[in-house]
């Protein structure tokens, strides 16, 4: 007897973001599953997880329709990576040969735009925060990153297929997906930060000094100013300081976390800190300009913390604690000192 051929029912996008949210009725949850091993259903998947990777790059912009679940991508290879456990149980060699084909056309089609797959050279580009403001990315490979203020990131717009190198100038904060195959460098000029999954603030803004601090996980720092590629491993607390000047490198652990990445929540922490200092923190993080009309004011230092104060009210906290008369207009700061 001749077997009837099997229809295969098409389920729409609202159909298979239900299922990967948990909220499909339970008597379709079969029939997806068959549906997500036909070729249609790669293809389907496929176009969920890009669509999935736009929401996440272009949050403020919105997507039409419902909105993708979380992890969305998680889940669906989630569930092909049950599939091809499952078929290696049941199916034979030549049959799990049959299915596997498809299963490595969709990761190439899901992960393509990520990687060097031709192997050509990939163009990098360029991303600048201004004075005065912040930025969140979130790359291709899930790494998010926050900028501060006059810093500099250059990425590729796709990670090839050994690396994922990014050079920054300035101050961020890493958040590094897990990619034990792939690992993640940081290039700043003057050295090369290596990890694999990790979170670390990196400040390359001070002109005598780079700063990584490392608050999880592990990274190792090769430093090329010197010319002897001394390389270091650095561990959770701990503070690395190249100084560009004499080229030494040292490692302060247990760093004051609040201190060094207090940038974050607007929450800054000064001590003993000079005039001059100061108001290059002022014209970097609050896109000021100062000026100072009697030099011996710059003998004056700080020790001070401020908790998401606007401009006027640090000036006015400056006022209080030294003989100084603050003048302000529109973005132009001017200093004179007290009775002038």
């Amino acid at each position: 007897m001749k077997q009837a051929k099997r229809t295969t029912i098409i389920y729409s996008r609202e159909s298979l973001l239900a299922y990967f949210d948990g909220k499909c009725p339970p008597e379709q949850e079969y029939s997806i599953r068959l549906y997500l091993k036909t070729p249609a259903g790669q293809q389907a998947a496929a176009e969920l997880m890009d669509t999935d990777i736009v929401s996440q790059l272009n949050r403020k912009g919105g997507i039409a329709g419902p909105t993708p679940p979380a992890d969305l991508r998680d889940k669906i290879l989630r569930e092909i990576g049950q599939r091809i456990r499952r078929g290696q149980r049941i199916r034979t060699l030549s049959r799990i040969a049959a299915v596997a084909l498809p299963l490595v056309f969709l990761n190439l089609l899901l992960l393509g735009r990520l990687y060097d797959w031709g192997g050509e050279q990939i163009a990098y580009q360029k991303v600048y925060v201004p004075a005065g403001e912040q930025l969140r990315m979130l790359m291709a490979d899930g790494t998010s990153v926050l900028l501060n203020s006059e810093t500099t990131l250059e990425y590729p717009a796709r990670f090839d297929r050994r690396n994922r190198n990014v050079r920054l100038q300035g101050e961020a904060y890493f958040e590094v997906a897990k990619d034990p195959h792939r690992p993640f460098r940081v290039e700043t000029g003057d050295l090369t930060v290596r990890v694999l999954g990790t979170r670390f603030n990196l400040n390359t803004s001070a002109p005598e000094s780079t700063l990584l601090y490392l608050q999880e996980g592990r990274v190792n720092i090769e430093e090329h100013l010197s010319g002897k590629r001394r390389s270091y491993d650095i561990t959770p607390g701990q503070l690395f300081e190249m100084n560009r000047i004499s080229g030494r490198c040292s490692l302060l652990p247990n760093a004051d976390t609040a201190a060094v990445v207090g940038w974050m929540h607007k929450r800054y922490y000064f001590k003993n800190t000079p005039l001059k200092d100061l108001l290059e923190f002022l014209e970097r993080n609050y896109g000021v300009t100062c000026r100072v009309t009697d030099s011996r004011l710059y003998k004056y230092t700080y020790t001070i913390n401020f908790n998401n104060e606007s401009v006027d009210q640090i000036l006015s906290a400056m006022e209080r604690i030294t003989p100084m008369r603050i003048v302000r207009v529109a973005d132009s700061i001017t200093i004179h000192p007290l009775g002038r």
